[in-house]
């Protein structure tokens, strides 16, 4: 017998627009069989926050081999395999010419874990598969004629910009250890005040922060990387350090830097540094740095960023003269031509991470200018020298590098000829 539920009309407009044929074709074949089927979790938090879903996951009272038998034999649906099958998962490619993909899960009673192993127990009370969700605003549904079910006051919390685990926080951490990290994540999303944490909660995760150890480092890195990116980053992974996580997220033990994360945050925010700019900020030295990149998996984008910010964080600098980002433009120019695309935008994220917010645009404008003579150039000029072709392009390209790069091809020749470099 399913407790009292809460239920909300929504209007057409809302919603309708995310109904796809292949979307609405799923729902009729569950209907026709007299299953319920209804989007849940993030997809319908994300369509009260007027927000258009990323992914759109559904939920129904069929069981795995019911969904099977009904799939069975349609044309106009493929199943994927997936390890997920076994915890009441089925991933459907739905269309012929247009297919869109989506994922069914057998509402759930109980999940309990021990160590690797997950037992899971199947219920066809929605209310029930509410409770097992970890937050009250991921326990909404919706079904095909915009009502959502809320059994958990899921509505007034998100109303109320307020992150609240269903029953005892504890058991909910335990249950799946990454729960921690999406904690901090969906306060950064929805909480308008950065310190409003809940006692209760902070106490529950550094209790259960050491199971954060068994979950995988691509998890972890994830996770991390849309806490950087959402808002109050800073005061979050304050907050994070402040719980004794870091270590066990391969951060640095210390908590000297974390201030100078937030404040690099507050100075960069509004451009929007990528995640790795920020994380830097706590690496003291080479080996820190390989130590999380080993515990997160990191990718070789990121980690390649995080390299360069460790590199070049102190020994490259503005000048002090009429071109502030000299030393940066030099640095690009003489970069190799395969590498100059990305390294102007890891110049970018050094900016923001020194701190030079008011050069970012300047140089995100500047087009890196390409040295306007080869040694064709000379050989039709002429030039008949004992000294190599290269020895003359390296002292031209000083003096072009000297004209911050405003010398033209018809200006170095005739320096080379009047300065006598070409008759040494």
């Amino acid at each position: 017998m399913s407790s009292f539920v809460r239920c909300y009309q929504l209007n057409s407009s809302d919603y309708q627009h995310l109904f796809s044929s292949q979307l609405i074709y799923l729902f009729s074949l569950f209907n026709e069989y007299d299953y319920t089927v209804r989007l849940v979790g993030g997809a319908v938090r994300d369509i009260l926050l007027d927000v258009t879903p990323h992914d759109i996951d559904l939920a129904t009272n069929a069981t795995t081999n019911e969904m099977l038998k009904l799939i069975q034999g349609d044309s106009n649906i493929e199943l994927v395999y997936t390890r997920a099958e076994h915890f009441g998962t089925l991933t459907l490619i739905v269309g012929t010419t247009v297919r869109k993909t989506f994922q069914v899960t057998t509402l759930k009673r109980s999940i309990t874990r021990h160590g690797k192993d997950v037992a899971v127990e199947f219920t066809d009370d929605w209310s029930i598969d509410a409770k097992q969700r970890d937050l009250s605003i991921n326990s909404l549904s919706m079904d095909e004629h915009g009502i959502v079910y809320d059994y958990l006051n899921g509505m007034d919390d998100l109303k109320m910009n307020r992150i609240r685990f269903n029953g005892n926080i504890s058991k909910r951490l335990q249950e799946n250890p990454i729960r921690i990290l999406r904690y901090f994540r969906f306060f950064g999303r929805l909480s308008t005040d950065p310190h409003a944490h809940d006692p209760d909660v902070l106490e529950a995760i550094q209790q259960c922060g050491i199971t954060l150890q068994d979950v995988p480092g691509e998890k972890i890195w994830i996770e991390l990387k849309l806490i950087l990116r959402g808002r109050f980053a800073g005061h979050i992974m304050r907050t994070i350090l402040e719980q004794r996580l870091g270590p066990i997220l391969g951060l640095p033990e210390s908590l000297v830097e974390m201030f100078e994360l937030e404040n690099r945050w507050l100075r960069s925010m509004n451009y929007q540094p990528e995640p790795m700019t920020l994380l830097v900020t706590l690496f003291n030295d080479q080996e820190e740095f390989d130590t999380f990149c080993k515990r997160a998996k990191c990718s070789s984008r990121h980690k390649n960023l995080g390299q360069f910010l460790l590199d070049y964080r102190y020994s490259l600098q503005p000048m002090r003269d009429h071109d502030l980002l000299y030393s940066y433009k030099e640095f690009l120019i003489n970069s190799h031509q395969n590498q100059q695309d990305i390294r102007h935008q890891y110049v970018i994220e050094l900016l923001k991470y020194q701190g030079y917010i008011y050069l970012i645009d300047e140089i995100k404008q500047w087009s890196i200018p390409t040295f306007p003579i080869d040694a064709w150039d000379l050989q039709q000029n002429g030039l008949m020298s004992s000294r190599s072709f290269s020895y003359f392009l390296r002292h031209l390209k000083e003096q072009w590098k000297s004209s911050h790069f405003q010398m033209t091809k018809e200006e170095l020749i005739q320096y080379g000829f009047q300065s006598g470099l070409f008759y040494t």
